[in-house]
């Protein structure tokens, strides 16, 4: 597989050779217009001459013509033909005097033809006549001498020899091609130079790409720039940054996976042991002593009920981190909330030898906003924890005050309290603080989690103050 050094490299050899030869081309040929064009302009300017010398002397014979024009052909290294109207060769310097009469008609020359129509004829081709490639420039003039030798003269053709011409053209298409190839040999060097500064980071993003791949996401790809390879070593740097946060919370929720199936699993089989042990007792004739049937069946029957807490606190949790559980936000008055919660609590208090009352600093219009069902759950794991860690004799308050546009709502007890240990822990699922006791007074481990997850739904969040032997406050805000 070709690298994108060698890849670019080639790009731009391929281009600037096409360059190199399509310039090299195009001025050859201007080249060879151009000169064409100059040597046409400097011939017809000759034939000028020419005509002007001739008609100064009327009384020159043809030989003598013929001497004359030889002796400027000679000068100026040019051949002279003259022609008449119809075509025929009346002298030319190229050709013996006495074999003039026998050179073959010039009248379906190409340079004679288009001097008929046009102010100068020319033409390029090999001599029939002298056997050598010329340039023909052809121009139709009238020489004016009434009765002269040169009386039948329509055409005066100048030609003259390519060899030097082309020997001069040549050594011009040399110097363009010696400068062409200069040129590529710049842009080689160049393309070498630009493609190694593009194809290095590149190359480096590559390398660091397959060592990500490999797993080594520590990885980094160090490359400073503002272009659009800076930018795709960016991208790349927090694509790994990413997936290394994304492979962190994953590895973390396995972690609480594995952890949660593993309390779920004990938290189940510990009932389930119980209520196994005790109809085993009694199907093993237990059943029918009075002293220990009742017993053991109240026994069963509290760890089934503790069995269907914990169920139902399970897909409860389960429910709201999954969002399957629906918050339906309504407006409704606080204290006629609240009252209501404390008085179904109160009967449950009074058994335990718990105090429980309301203190509402609240105004008896102001509505809250919130998911009173689920909002009643939550007061009622929190009630129902502060009454059970409650020694006999202490006192549960439920009370509310207005802080601008909340609510406050908080649940004070008067029990065992939480270790500072603790605080930052006790909305885990099932992390107990006291495991022994927890499981005593039949708490699932999930209550707190769940009161965690509603009032965050309602975008607030549960606080805490707690003191060992002194009792604890929960309490959250709703918006008025």
């Amino acid at each position: 597989m070709r690298s994108i050094r060698s890849k670019i490299t080639i790009t731009y050899v391929v281009l600037a050779l096409s360059i190199v030869v399509g310039v090299s081309t195009i001025l050859s040929w201007q080249l060879d217009s151009y000169i064409k064009l100059q040597l046409v302009q400097d011939l017809n300017r000759q034939i000028d001459w020419i005509r002007f010398s001739l008609e100064r002397d009327t009384s020159l014979t043809l030989g003598q013509v013929d001497s004359q024009i030889r002796r400027v052909a000679g000068l100026e290294n040019l051949r002279i033909t003259l022609i008449a109207e119809d075509g025929r060769v009346i002298d030319d310097s190229d050709v013996p005097f006495d074999q003039v009469p026998s050179v073959e008609n010039h009248l379906q020359r190409p340079e004679v033809q288009e001097a008929l129509t046009r102010p100068v004829g020319s033409n390029i081709r090999l001599s029939a006549t002298v056997g050598r490639n010329f340039l023909y420039v052809a121009k139709k003039t009238t020489i004016e001498q009434s009765g002269g030798a040169l009386k039948n003269v329509a055409f005066i053709r100048l030609s003259m020899p390519l060899e030097e011409v082309v020997d001069r053209i040549n050594s011009l298409r040399a110097i363009i091609a010696f400068a062409g190839l200069a040129v590529l040999i710049i842009v080689v060097g160049v393309s070498f130079v630009v493609s190694r500064r593009i194809s290095k980071p590149m190359v480096q993003i590559a390398k660091s790409v397959e060592q990500i791949r490999s797993g080594n996401l520590d990885t980094r790809i160090e490359i400073d720039t503002r272009d659009e390879i800076g930018s795709v070593a960016l991208a790349v740097n927090e694509l790994v940054e990413k997936l290394k946060t994304d492979i962190a919370e994953v590895k973390k929720l396995q972690k609480v996976r594995s952890e949660f199936l593993g309390n779920v699993s004990h938290e189940l089989r510990t009932p389930i042991f119980a209520i196994q042990g005790f109809i085993e007792t009694l199907l093993n004739g237990a059943v029918d002593d009075p002293s220990v049937n009742k017993a053991f069946l109240e026994k069963t029957k509290a760890n089934a009920d503790r069995l269907n807490a914990l169920l139902e606190d399970l897909i409860n949790i389960s429910q709201i981190e999954s969002g399957e559980m629906k918050m339906s936000f309504r407006y409704f008055n606080v204290n006629e909330f609240l009252e209501t919660v404390v008085k179904d609590f109160q009967e449950f208090g009074k058994q335990r030898k718990i105090s429980v009352s309301g203190a509402f600093s609240t105004a008896s219009d102001v509505e809250v906003l919130g998911d009173r069902d689920r909002l009643r759950q939550a007061l009622n794991n929190l009630i129902d924890n502060a009454i059970k860690y409650s020694a006999p004799g202490g006192r549960v308050v439920v009370s509310s005050d207005e802080t601008g546009g909340t609510v406050r709502i908080s649940v004070a007890d008067t029990g065992v309290g939480i270790a500072a240990e603790h605080l930052s822990r006790i909305f885990e699922r099932f992390y107990r603080v006291d495991k022994d006791r927890s499981r005593e007074v039949g708490g699932t481990g999930l209550g707190l989690a769940i009161v965690k997850h509603i009032i965050e739904a309602h975008g607030s969040s549960i606080e805490v103050k707690s003191e060992v032997g002194t009792g604890s406050t929960f309490s959250f805000l709703l918006k008025k």
